[in-house]
């Protein structure tokens, strides 16, 4: 019977995760949604897409994030985050990839050894 509880927990949490896209998307419209990338000292990170402002944006990634200082935010595209030694660069562009590789060219010119940290795509 424990056993059959915990395989019942495990379908549930593994649904949740499934039907969180969809809630999230459902607080912006295709065309008008946000994101932002929070970040602070010690390697704090949190993000937030698909909201409808880019207030809502900052006020969620910020509000997920335990020391998180500064935000970035991007409107129907994706933004990514990279850090390195001393530095940090921040891109947002039409994909993942591409917000990812200007990350690191705009934490390359402050920082070695720069790392994606985080990153995400509004649903557009």
């Amino acid at each position: 019977m424990k056993q059959f509880r915990l395989a019942a927990l495990g379908l549930a949490a593994a649904a949740a995760m499934f039907v969180a896209p969809s809630v999230a998307l459902a607080d912006c419209e295709t065309g008008n949604c946000w994101g932002a990338v929070a970040f602070g000292p010690r390697g704090a990170w949190a993000y937030s897409v698909n909201e409808p402002s880019r207030e809502a944006a900052e006020k969620s990634a910020l509000g997920q994030c335990s020391g998180c200082e500064r935000v970035l935010t991007f409107h129907n595209s994706c933004g990514a985050y990279a850090s390195g030694d001393d530095g940090y660069g921040w891109g947002n562009a039409g994909s993942r990839e591409d917000a990812e590789a200007r990350a690191l060219e705009e934490c390359e010119k402050h920082a070695g050894n720069c790392k994606i940290r985080v990153w995400g795509c509004t649903a557009r």
